[in-house]
C-alpha cells in the first residue's frame, strides 16, 4: 500500500532531460527508496528556455520512464496557471498522504540554496532530504563543503529508512555525470552531437526543439 512506501520527489525544470537526471533517479531507487515521483516544474527562480513548455517537458519524462513501475511523473506543477513553489507541492503531496513523509531529492547546489526558497522554513515541516552530492569533489572548494542548515537533523545514510518524522537530512553520495541542461541547450543550438547527454529515445526531439532557438543559450 502507498501508505507504507519510501516515496522520493524529485523535481525540476527539465529543460530538457538529460542523463544525469536519469542517474539521479537511479540512484534514489539505489539508496532504497520505493518509487521516485518525477515532477516537472514551472519554477519560481528560474526562467526557462522557451523551447519546450511544460506538456512537452511532462511527455519526454513520461516516454522516458514509461517503462519502469517504480518511476511516476507527475503533472502537479505543469498544469498549473504560474510558477509553483515547492512548499506548495509538498503541501499537496502532505494533504493526499497523510501518513507518509516524503524524501525531497536534490543535488547539492540546490540544498546549499534551500534558505532562499519561497516559505522556508516551512519545508522542515514537510519532507525529509536527501542530498546527492558527487564522490570525490575537491573539499578544499567552498561550495563543496558540507552544508547543514540549522534546524534539520543529519541521519547517516544507514539510517535514513527509519525516519517518520520530517526534518532530517541524509548525505548521498554518488556518480553522477557531469552534465547540466544549459550544456545540451548550447549543443543543440550550434547542431553538435547529444550522444552522451540525454537519452537516446529523445536525442531527435531534443535536438529539433532546441536547435537554432536563441533562448536555448539565452535562459539558463
Amino acid at each position: 500500500m502507498i501508505s507504507t512506501k519510501k516515496i522520493g520527489l524529485f523535481g525540476g525544470s527539465f529543460d530538457p532531460p538529460h542523463l544525469g537526471h536519469v542517474a539521479l533517479v537511479e540512484a534514489g531507487l539505489a539508496m532504497g527508496l520505493d518509487e521516485v515521483w518525477v515532477i516537472p516544474a514551472l519554477p519560481v527562480h528560474r526562467i526557462l528556455s522557451g523551447c519546450a513548455d511544460g506538456a512537452v517537458r511532462l511527455a519526454w519524462l513520461q516516454q522516458l520512464f514509461e517503462h519502469n513501475s517504480r518511476v511516476r511523473v507527475l503533472d502537479w506543477e505543469v498544469c498549473q496557471s504560474g510558477p509553483t513553489p515547492m512548499v506548495d507541492t509538498l503541501r499537496r503531496f502532505k494533504a493526499l498522504y497523510p501518513a507518509i513523509v516524503p524524501w525531497l531529492m536534490l543535488g547539492s547546489d540546490a540544498w546549499r540554496g534551500l534558505e532562499s526558497w519561497r516559505e522556508y522554513p516551512a519545508h522542515q515541516g514537510l519532507c525529509n532530504v536527501a542530498v546527492f552530492a558527487r564522490k570525490h569533489a575537491a573539499i578544499n572548494k567552498p561550495e563543496d563543503v558540507k552544508m547543514a542548515h540549522p534546524g534539520w537533523q543529519e541521519v547517516a545514510l544507514e539510517c535514513w529508512s527509519d525516519c517518520v518524522m520530517a526534518g532530517h537530512w541524509c548525505d548521498v553520495q554518488v556518480s553522477l555525470p557531469d552534465i547540466s541542461a544549459t550544456m545540451i541547450r548550447e549543443q543543440a543550438y550550434l547542431g553538435l552531437s547529444l550522444t552522451d547527454l540525454v537519452p537516446k529515445v529523445l536525442q531527435t526531439e531534443i535536438k529539433r526543439r532546441y536547435l537554432n532557438k536563441e533562448t536555448a543559450v539565452e535562459n539558463v
